[in-house]
């Protein structure tokens, strides 16, 4: 089975890329592809998820929840005192609840869902931006879903969330220009611990999916399979370096032709 490899996209030695959510499955593909191509890695995720993976060795890490505005505010101020500017950001943080029709969720449910996939990206880009201006070509890609594009049923908060993550990042790659890009990979389905109810609220990466039939989605795939992690971290990277110089404002959906077929 062919899969991407995030080592064909080349970042410049010792830049400092700043991954938010790089405990989970994407996320930690990425740091992974990121490290091996010598960079220097920082790392915000929740406690139990940092305390959870094992991250590479020299990676800075900053445990922090972003559904938490002041949580994020001293996530930063202590990654400032590491290293005063960020070169990248990737934006990977979030989750959603078990599925719920939106006629049925309840207020409580669907701002918690809001404040980890949208506000908590909102708050990290803001106190981002100051580092990024003191960065290298510095860019940020957020991590939104296939989902925010089409009707999937129990999904809603979360699809409306990432729908406004989508927004975000046309809106601040217009604002933070030309100095800072902005964009955003949408991915399909991935084989994740996402799919056995996330990795920061313990899911497994192996086993039988929570929410989705693998080979039923995989037979729907125009090419035949459902995505891997290193699928969505290689076009990352790409985004992320100066191969992508000149794309800002867009959302690269990641799926191997799924959109098209839903």
């Amino acid at each position: 089975m062919q899969q991407a490899n995030p080592g064909c996209i080349t970042l410049p030695a010792g830049q400092h890329l700043l991954v938010v959510g790089g405990c989970g499955g994407i996320g930690h593909a990425i740091v992974q592809a990121a490290h091996a191509q010598q960079l220097h890695i920082s790392v915000i995720d929740l406690p139990q998820s940092l305390k959870r993976r094992a991250l590479p060795a020299g990676i800075h890490t900053v445990a922090a929840d972003i559904r938490d505005p002041a949580a994020v505010r001293e996530a930063f101020q202590a990654l400032a005192q590491h290293r005063p500017g960020i070169d990248g950001m990737v934006n990977v943080a979030g989750y959603t609840g078990p599925l719920q029709d939106l006629e049925g969720i309840d207020a409580a449910a669907f701002e918690d869902i809001l404040q980890a996939n949208l506000r908590g990206v909102l708050d990290c880009c803001q106190q981002a931006m100051p580092l990024l201006r003191q960065g290298c070509n510095p860019a940020i890609v957020n991590v939104s879903t296939g989902i925010a594009s089409i009707g999937a049923a129990g999904y809603g908060a979360y699809a409306i969330a990432k729908a406004g993550l989508n927004a975000l990042t046309r809106v601040l790659a217009a604002e933070a220009a030309p100095l800072v890009r902005v964009n955003a990979v949408a991915p399909g389905g991935v084989d994740t611990a996402f799919l056995r109810g996330g990795y920061g609220q313990g899911g497994s990466e192996d086993g039988k999916p929570l929410r989705l039939d693998v080979d039923a989605y995989a037979a729907r795939v125009p090419l035949g399979r459902i995505g891997v992690a290193d699928d969505i971290a290689a076009p990352v990277l790409f985004l992320l370096s100066d191969a992508a110089a000149y794309i800002s404002g867009q959302v690269l959906h990641v799926n191997g032709g799924a959109l098209m077929r839903d």
